[in-house]
């Protein structure tokens, strides 16, 4: 019995190895992924998304909105809904920095804040919408197959700063 014991703990111990060795494989992808995301980029994010990926933000509030916020399946309903919004809201970024990135099990945790600029009317200013932010990002054969943003909207910091 001990020695069966003692080879399952070898056994998961490399398997946990295994595991941490595809760790750095789907953070490369997933930074990648939200580098495009935090540049308002959605055709760089294209490429990155699998065909049958879901895009959820159970924190978003808005018109049409219900109280699960944002649900999308698949690569083209998710283009469809970021691309409307950039045509809608026409960000100059979406400006996210991130004060702790970690994968686990496929997935990579990104905890910080979003800091989005918007153009005004107005020559040499713009329009910050800032609050704290967690995205969670999973990734599967080198895709994205699940993208999760948790926001603060209902306490963000906002108003007009000089442009950049």
């Amino acid at each position: 019995m001990k020695r069966t014991l003692v080879a399952l703990a070898a056994i998961m111990a490399l398997s946990a190895g295994a595991g941490a060795q595809d760790a750095p494989g789907a953070e490369s992808i997933a930074r990648a992924y939200m580098d495009a995301y935090s540049a308002a980029n959605i055709d760089a994010m294209e490429p990155l998304m699998a065909e049958d990926m879901v895009f959820d933000d159970p924190t978003a509030l808005g018109d049409g909105l219900g109280p699960d916020g944002i649900h999308r399946e698949g690569r083209d309903a998710s283009l469809a809904m970021l691309r409307d919004f950039i045509g809608t809201y026409n960000p100059i970024e979406l400006g996210f920095v991130w004060d702790t990135v970690f994968a686990s099990n496929d997935r990579v945790v990104f905890t910080g804040h979003v800091n989005a600029l918007y153009p005004t009317e107005t020559e040499g200013q713009t329009f910050r919408w800032r609050a704290d932010q967690v995205s969670v990002i999973t990734v599967r054969d080198g895709l994205v197959v699940h993208h999760q943003d948790f926001a603060n909207y209902a306490a963000p910091e906002q108003g007009l700063i000089p442009a950049q």
